[in-house]
C-alpha cells in the first residue's frame, strides 16, 4: 500500500509539475501570438502576427501556411530605414489589431479582417506632433503560395498603376495557388520591388538610395520575396492611411483537395468493412 501509496503521489507531482509548465507555455505563446480566424466554404482561413518576431508570419488556408514573413520597415523625414519593432497585438474574431509607435511620436494602428479568402488591411500613421512629417513605409512580403514543400516554384509579377498611389503583386504558386495583392495610399506614391533570392531584401538592398526601392526588378521567380513602398507627407495632428486588398487561393482548390482526402479515407473503411 506504501509503494502504491508513493507511486501516486509522485505521479500526481508529475502531473501538476507538466500542468504548470504547459501553462507557462501556453501563456508565452499568447503573448507572442495573435490569430485572427474566418471560415468560406468550408475552408478555415487564419492570420497571426508574433510580436517576438514583429511581423506577421503565418496565412493558413484550410491547413496549409501560405507565408513566412510580412514585416514593415519606415523612414522618418529621409532618415535611415529603420524595422518596426516593439509590437503589441489582439484578436478578436476575424479581426487582427497590431499598435507600435515610431520615435515616440507617430503612432501605428494596423488592422487586419479576414473575409473567409480575401481580406482587407489598414494601416494608418497618426502625426502626434506639432510639425509636418515626411514618411517612407516600406512592407516586405514572403509569401510561398502552396506553403513550404512549394517553395522555388513562385512566380511574381509587380506593377505600380497610373498616378503612382497603386502597388499591385499577383503571385502564383505550388498547385496553381495564387495570390493577388493591390495597395492604395490617398495623396502619397508608391513603389515596388520584386527579388527571387528568398531573403528579406528590404527596402535598402540593391540601389544606391537607401531609402527608395529599385522599382524596376519587376518580376521574380523561384521563391518571390516583394516589397512596397509608400510615401507621404503627415501634417501636424494628422494622419496618413494606407489601404490594403488581398485575395489568398480560391478556397474551391483547397476544397477539392480536402474532398479527395475525404473520398480516399471512405473508401479505405468501406474496404475494411468488407474485409470484417
Amino acid at each position: 500500500m506504501k509503494v502504491c501509496k508513493k507511486y501516486f503521489v509522485n505521479r500526481a507531482r508529475m502531473f501538476r509539475g507538466a500542468l504548470f509548465i504547459c501553462l507557462l507555455a501556453g501563456h508565452v505563446i499568447h503573448g507572442q501570438a495573435q490569430t485572427a480566424t474566418s471560415a468560406a466554404n468550408g475552408i478555415t482561413y487564419t492570420a497571426g502576427f508574433d510580436t517576438g518576431a514583429n511581423a506577421l508570419t503565418s496565412w493558413t488556408v484550410g491547413g496549409v501556411n501560405q507565408l513566412v514573413q510580412q514585416s514593415l520597415y519606415y523612414s522618418l523625414n529621409n532618415g535611415p530605414v529603420m524595422a518596426l519593432t516593439g509590437s503589441s497585438a489582439s484578436a478578436s474574431g476575424s479581426t487582427l489589431t497590431v499598435s507600435n509607435y515610431i520615435a515616440n511620436t507617430i503612432s501605428v494602428v494596423e488592422t487586419l479582417k479576414l473575409n473567409g479568402a480575401n481580406a482587407t488591411e489598414t494601416i494608418k500613421f497618426y502625426n502626434e506632433t506639432g510639425a509636418n512629417n515626411y514618411i517612407s513605409i516600406f512592407q516586405y512580403s514572403d509569401f510561398v503560395m502552396g506553403g513550404s514543400s512549394a517553395a522555388g516554384s513562385q512566380n511574381l509579377n509587380m506593377t505600380t498603376a497610373t498616378g503612382g498611389g497603386y502597388a499591385i503583386a499577383n503571385q502564383t504558386g505550388g498547385g496553381g495557388n495564387t495570390l493577388n495583392f493591390k495597395g492604395f495610399v490617398a495623396s502619397g506614391t508608391t513603389e515596388v520591388q520584386a527579388d527571387s533570392s528568398g531573403a528579406p531584401f528590404g527596402a535598402f538592398l540593391g540601389n544606391a538610395s537607401p531609402t527608395t526601392l529599385d522599382n524596376t526588378t519587376l518580376n521574380a521567380s523561384g521563391n518571390a520575396v516583394f516589397g512596397y513602398e509608400f510615401d507621404g507627407n503627415i501634417a501636424a495632428g494628422n494622419a496618413l492611411t494606407i489601404s490594403e486588398v488581398i485575395a489568398v487561393p480560391e478556397p474551391s482548390s483547397v476544397a477539392l483537395v480536402s474532398t479527395g482526402m475525404l473520398g480516399l479515407v471512405w473508401l479505405h473503411r468501406r474496404g475494411w468493412r468488407r474485409v470484417s
